[in-house]
């Protein structure tokens, strides 16, 4: 199998037209010829919480938790009724995959009813959607320079900010000053 950018993580360019993906930083969780998936690591979904899943799903949850400090995330603009799980590799499940060293991901209703019972893996992230493109999307997307590809960390993963404060964090992670990147093309 083609896994050239799995667990890679692609860091949107300023110039970046689709709004879905400016500023985003995006775990790929899937690579192969035919298709790259991935999931937007700094888009929380304000409107929607791990409340509303366990609700749609039936699953009774441990009071003892508070919900409203599990975030859910904004994955992409693909299957956006399907739930995605990373974690930390404490626990595997039946479709449990691995990303990279100690970070997995799964899609199984099984890590959910742990999360609620407070006897998940000790990191996870919840995302809503997926970010997916053909192969050769992919790739001339990335020849445009709309993607700044670098590697991935549990701690990048984990235990980072959100949103915009992620976005720069990567960004001068590799070298990169965000507040000297341009938005536009020229050409000599």
């Amino acid at each position: 199998m083609y896994q050239e950018l799995l667990g890679k993580l692609l860091i949107a360019s300023p110039g970046l037209q689709d709004v879905r993906f400016q500023n985003s930083v995006i775990l790929i969780c899937e690579h192969s010829k035919e298709v790259v998936m991935g999931l937007i690591l700094n888009k929380p979904l304000h409107n929607f919480d791990i409340n509303q899943i366990f609700k749609k799903l039936k699953i009774k949850y441990n009071t003892d938790i508070d919900i409203n400090n599990i975030p859910t995330f904004f994955g992409g603009p693909v299957h956006l009724n399907q739930g995605f799980i990373i974690h930390s590799n404490e626990k595997k499940y039946s479709t449990t995959e691995k990303i990279i060293h100690e970070v997995m991901i799964t899609t199984s209703d099984e890590i959910l009813k742990d999360i609620s019972k407070k006897q998940s893996p000790k990191f996870t992230k919840v995302f809503l959607g997926c970010s997916v493109w053909n192969y050769d999307q992919l790739n001339n997307e990335i020849l445009e320079n709309s993607w700044i590809i670098t590697d991935s960390s549990k701690e990048i993963i984990f235990d980072s900010p959100i949103g915009l404060e992620l976005w720069k964090k990567s960004l001068i992670s590799i070298g990169v000053d965000p507040n000297k990147l341009i938005s536009y093309a020229g050409n000599a």
